[in-house]
């Protein structure tokens, strides 16, 4: 064979190759380049990471904001979404007023040591220590707004600094996406954790909190997302042993505004049936 129909042939395979294979086969790619170089994540530490948190928490002591809220029972597969206006200042105070079609479907006022929930549509008004509970027996209503925890609230809205108390370890830990913090009380060196926070790595901005009873079971938690000009517009609080979720779709935020007094104080129940509610079981 000589030298050109040698070259002939194998020309004549590649062709056929490519017939076969389809034509992406014998089509080079050029394999993408990243929008940005990479760099390693972001090193912190504990001490970074607490001020950060701490920080979040100091400097806000009230706030005043509008948007929805979306109570939930995931058991009972019950959900109600409202428009809301809502004031929380630090010691337990708290005023939710939530509406649908400009109609009042929901009032929350807590002092710091009790709270009353009003539904207009059953004109009942719900009271009870902050420590009690409401539960899908106390209203028996298609809208579960048992889900709302008026302490739950305020604490999501305004939380505390870290603070382990006397007795109490404070670790931190991390992976790719962020930092945690956990804080746990020591016996002997052993022990349950109590509180757990998690920051994002790259903005250290809080994105969970959640809170243990004594045995290390989940009791509460609180998700932030949606952060804009340094705060979270979306928070959502949930309780997973109940199945509860209270979720606040925040428009307008203001930090550290003048609230009214007469907004967490207890409101006239003429017409209405008051229900003492009991404390935590």
């Amino acid at each position: 064979m000589t030298r050109s129909r040698g070259a002939a042939s194998i020309a004549s395979v590649v062709v056929a190759s490519c017939a076969l294979l389809g034509s992406t086969a014998c089509v080079t790619r050029k394999v993408a380049t990243p929008a940005a170089p990479w760099r390693p994540p972001r090193v912190a530490t504990l001490e970074e990471v607490v001020a950060a948190y701490d920080g979040f928490c100091r400097a806000v002591s009230t706030l005043s904001a509008k948007g929805d809220l979306e109570v939930r029972d995931l058991r009972a597969g019950k959900a109600r979404r409202l428009g809301v206006r809502v004031l929380a200042g630090r010691g337990g105070r708290l005023y939710v007023k939530g509406s649908v079609a400009v109609v009042t479907a929901l009032e929350v006022v807590a002092d710091g040591s009790r709270f009353w929930i009003r539904v207009p549509s059953r004109k009942t008004v719900w009271t009870g220590a902050s420590d009690a509970i409401l539960d899908e027996s106390t209203q028996g209503d298609e809208a579960p707004y048992y889900a709302v925890r008026p302490a739950d609230l305020v604490e999501a809205l305004l939380p505390e600094p870290v603070g382990p108390k006397v007795g109490e370890a404070l670790v931190l830990d991390g992976d790719a996406q962020g930092f945690g913090l956990t804080v746990a009380p020591l016996a002997n060196g052993r022990g349950s954790a109590r509180r757990r926070i998690v920051l994002d790595r790259e903005t250290l901005q809080p994105s969970l909190e959640r809170l243990y009873d004594p045995s290390g079971l989940p009791l509460r938690e609180v998700r932030y997302s949606g952060w804009r000009e340094g705060w979270p517009r979306r928070i959502l609080v949930a309780r997973p042993r109940e199945g509860y979720e209270a979720e606040l779709d925040l428009d307008e935020v203001e930090k550290n505004a003048a609230l009214p007094e007469r907004a967490f104080s207890e409101r006239p129940a003429e017409g209405y049936k008051v229900v003492e509610v009991g404390p935590r079981g």
